[in-house]
């Protein structure tokens, strides 16, 4: 749309990219930041310093020449805060500052840590009511988390999806998997407590008694231990497969091998893994609550259910049994990803944004 872009990151992996990403202009520090393995408080505390404070350096030294900075998650939008470059700052908000994957675990057991978090609380409103132009957010649910913690509207724009990369034919996608011809179900999500991975395990034994099905799992993260030892108690070792990191060419044959994919996610505002499973032609059961399945239940385009082992079990045997319901609910699903959630929508909705506060006259 002829606008100068970069993305300002503490590390990158470009083989993890589409080719056409990785070759967008990066800004990286001298030295790149690993990702920091948060088991503790003190862990933690370390790791949320160490990336604020290097965002912090490197804004500071690139940010000339650029009009707006565009901030994501915590720390980032801190950073852009902290930097003092005088430049306006939009936040793209998928969350709101709490306990999310890896600090989940630590906010559950460490009573400091949680008035840790209330006190990073409240210095957060102060910098989002402080520094930050307009709001942006993935979805109707985090605008109202938006509006509940910092008393501020947002503009709802849902990241898109690449309908003609995930929508394009992968022949014999499940026959290579060599997995049996028995149903297939797909989990996709950081090996986190929030995913619910646990729950697709549990649902899975029970669906044993009365199908010749597997699951797979796609993700990393300090949850696969967990995750690997409650498939052993459940004698499941050989029917859950955990695919670890995956390209994204590997995570378009999975959508199109398997017969329902499963996002049983708790707390998540968004979710785009249903609704690229949907433009591989795949139903997803989504957990009620999330932010998906707003957007999933108002157009009907998937099946809702009660993050609980039992209905998770009902929902997947109802869809394998209803053909004819899914493939219509898939086809009108196809066809919402494709007029709602492109990249080109979504970055015209972006821009027009960015204009009016460039045009506003900040200062």
């Amino acid at each position: 749309m002829g606008c100068d872009t970069s993305i300002a990151t503490l590390s990158l992996d470009s083989s993890k990219l589409p080719p056409h990403l990785a070759k967008l202009d990066y800004i990286l520090p001298e030295k790149q930041l690993e990702p920091h393995k948060m088991d503790g408080v003190g862990t933690a505390l370390t790791s949320t310093l160490s990336v604020f404070y290097s965002l912090v350096k490197l804004l500071r030294t690139c940010s000339d020449g650029f009009d707006l900075l565009s901030a994501c998650n915590f720390p980032s939008y801190w950073a852009t805060y902290f930097a003092r470059t005088g430049k306006p700052v939009v936040w793209i908000s998928s969350e709101v500052l709490g306990p999310y994957n890896q600090t989940k675990d630590i906010f559950d057991k460490s009573h400091f840590f949680r008035l840790a978090l209330e006190l990073a609380k409240m210095i957060d409103k102060r910098i989002v009511n402080g520094c930050v132009e307009p709001i942006i957010t993935c979805s109707e649910l985090n605008g109202r988390l938006i509006k509940e913690r910092y008393g501020r509207d947002s503009v709802v724009i849902p990241t898109g999806v690449d309908y003609d990369f995930f929508s394009a034919e992968v022949p014999d996608a499940k026959a290579h998997l060599e997995l049996g011809g028995g149903p297939l179900l797909l989990h996709v999500g950081t090996l986190v407590q929030r995913k619910n991975h646990v729950l697709s395990i549990r649902a899975l034994k029970i669906l044993k008694q009365y199908l010749d099905c597997k699951l797979v799992i796609v993700g990393e993260g300090p949850w696969k231990p967990i995750l690997q030892k409650e498939a052993k108690r459940l004698n499941l070792e050989k029917d859950v497969v955990f695919m670890g990191s995956i390209s994204e060419t590997e995570l378009r044959s999975l959508y199109h091998a398997c017969d329902v994919n499963l996002f049983p996610v708790k707390d998540q505002t968004w979710g785009l893994v249903p609704f690229e499973a949907l433009a591989a032609g795949k139903p997803s059961i989504v957990a009620e609550g999330c932010g998906a399945a707003e957007v999933i239940g108002r157009e009907k385009i998937g099946f809702l259910a009660n993050p609980s082992v039992g209905d998770l079990v009902d929902a997947v045997i109802f869809t394998l049994k209803h053909p004819e319901l899914v493939e219509d609910m898939v086809r009108r699903g196809q066809r919402y990803v494709r007029e709602n959630l492109t990249w080109e929508k979504y970055a015209k909705e972006i821009y027009c944004v960015f204009r009016d506060v460039l045009n506003s006259g900040w200062k």
